[in-house]
């Protein structure tokens, strides 16, 4: 169902065309993230771009799962098609939306389409999961 519902929806063109911010996308640390998930800030989004199969082995609470690979065009759906796709509001352009991945690979392409899509206010987790995982697992 994804992938019949983002056909044709990458990249997106406004006008003809495609619409980029001049303002660079704030780099978030761990502590940052770390704050957001014990008190969530409502004008920020936690976007988890990995797909669902990685996010049930390991899911940040507070965050939304919006799966890069199976789902790029996400956010050029309209609200009703976001809602139906994703059983969740589709954020509006107004809140920050934070990516973040496994590694940050992933996180900084959703950033980039995320811009093409006229979402100003972005951020990236450069750590991702795996700075998670690894700051917050016990050692073994």
């Amino acid at each position: 169902m994804l992938r019949s519902a983002f056909k044709g929806s990458f990249p997106a063109k406004v006008g003809g065309f495609r619409t980029f911010s001049t303002v660079p996308a704030k780099i978030y640390q761990f502590e940052d993230i770390q704050k957001l998930v014990a008190k969530p800030d409502p004008h920020k989004v936690l976007v988890d771009v990995r797909e669902p199969s990685e996010v049930k082995e390991f899911a940040l609470p507070t965050a939304i799962n919006l799966p890069l690979k199976t789902a790029p065009g996400a956010l050029s759906l309209d609200n009703e098609e976001f809602q139906k796709v994703f059983h969740i509001p589709k954020p509006s352009a107004d809140k920050e939306l934070i990516f973040f991945c496994a590694a940050g690979i992933r996180a900084q392409a959703a950033e980039e389409l995320a811009r093409s899509y006229g979402y100003e206010k972005t951020g990236v987790w450069p750590g991702s999961i795996n700075e998670w995982l690894q700051r917050t697992q016990p050692k073994k």
